[in-house]
């Protein structure tokens, strides 16, 4: 006979569980880096984009205006033409035989007037009310006519 001892058995006991830290994954972490590092590649090319676009609109402006100042100046040699043209002898003497009435001389003459005269005529120009045609009454009672052969 077999004495049949009790041995007490251990039940298994439930393994011990330890935490271990959270790693993510290298994948997800991959995807987290590329995705910000393609919102800031993004955010870079549209504000690059703003940027050109104002170079571009003032590029446009100043040819616009250089445009326009070479059209001007384009006119401002026209004007200088006409103005050189207006002021040439030829139209003088038109002007003052058509407009004014004046006659061509038949002989030439000098016109002699003495200092004195001149200095009233400045005397008349300071003054406020002084008029051209009392400068002109005393400047043609002042002239003494003089054949240039004498």
């Amino acid at each position: 006979m077999t004495v049949a001892a009790a041995v007490p058995l251990r039940a298994p006991s439930a393994p011990e569980l330890r935490l271990v830290p959270a790693r993510r994954a290298m994948g997800v972490r991959l995807v987290g880096i590329t995705t910000l590092l393609a919102c800031a590649a993004i955010v870079v090319l549209a504000g690059l984009a703003i940027f050109h676009t104002m170079l571009a609109t003032g590029q446009y402006h100043l040819s616009e205006l250089n445009a326009e100042i070479a059209v001007e100046r384009e006119l401002l040699i026209d004007l200088r033409y006409e103005l050189q043209t207006l002021q040439g002898p030829s139209e003088i003497e038109l002007m003052g035989v058509g407009a004014l009435g004046l006659v061509t001389a038949s002989d030439p003459v000098d016109v002699r007037i003495e200092p004195r005269h001149i200095t009233s005529v400045d005397s008349l120009t300071d003054q406020a009310g002084g008029d051209w045609l009392s400068i002109k009454t005393l400047l043609t009672d002042a002239s003494t006519a003089h054949d240039r052969r004498s």
